[in-house]
């Protein structure tokens, strides 16, 4: 029997990919707007019921320092702790693409930058955005990635995730939810040159919640720039 092959420049058949619907509680945070009970994701499949787990635990982290800003502002305080840590470092692209004003330090920054990710809460919970999709890379450059966009109105929190990198247990949680942080923030509107992050407003942040809000330490950038982007 003559052996069949595939023609040349005939494409492989693709085989879509399926989502499962995923839930995260939001913190009951004090703002001034109306708050979903939870966020809804929809997840490849290909995703372990563990790496599922631990996507759920990040973005809970990512939402525990946002309602964390709120609380401690409402509590008195002049600036959130995120705030301070932010200022201190974030000098460049610290406003959204969106943003109109003029944002002249890093404290002032991240709170219109928590502002829009409340408004991206609300739009995701109440369904008013596009449907958020959490979508399967197995492995790459990348841990977790955001596509640029440009309205947290109704631009959707869809990132892609390595499967490999969300599996590594020499990696912490605070790690990656601030690399997740870092996709959504793409997704908010905020931009950095390509491999640039530090001094960077995008990449400050997302270093700030990896500390926990601390400062700096001796630590090399590249200990948490290697989970951006």
């Amino acid at each position: 029997m003559k052996e069949k092959r595939r023609k040349l420049g005939v494409p492989k058949a693709h085989v879509s990919a399926t989502y499962r619907k995923v839930q995260v509680t939001v913190p009951d945070a004090p703002v001034d707007v109306n708050i979903p009970a939870r966020m809804t994701f929809y997840v490849d499949t290909r995703f372990t019921a563990a790496q599922v787990s631990r996507i759920q635990v990040l973005a809970g982290l990512v939402l525990l320092n946002w309602d964390t800003h709120f609380t401690e502002l409402n509590d008195g305080a002049a600036r959130s702790r995120y705030q301070q840590c932010v200022n201190k470092y974030a000098k460049f692209n610290l406003a959204p693409v969106w943003f109109e004003g003029k944002l002249t330090n890093g404290a002032a920054a991240a709170a219109v930058q928590m502002d829009g990710f409340t408004t991206q809460i609300a739009a995701n919970g109440f369904g008013q955005a596009a449907k958020a999709y959490i979508m399967y890379q197995k492995s790459g450059s990348s841990t977790i990635k955001g596509v640029n966009a440009s309205n947290p109105e109704t631009n959707s929190l869809t990132v892609t995730i390595n499967a490999t990198d969300i599996s590594k247990t020499s990696v912490t949680n605070q790690f990656l939810a601030g690399s997740l942080q870092h996709a959504w923030l793409h997704r908010e509107g905020y931009r950095h040159p390509a491999g640039k992050y530090t001094n960077y407003f995008a990449g400050e942040c997302s270093m700030c919640l990896m500390r926990n809000n601390k400062d700096k330490t001796s630590t090399p950038a590249s200990t948490y720039t290697q989970w951006l982007d």
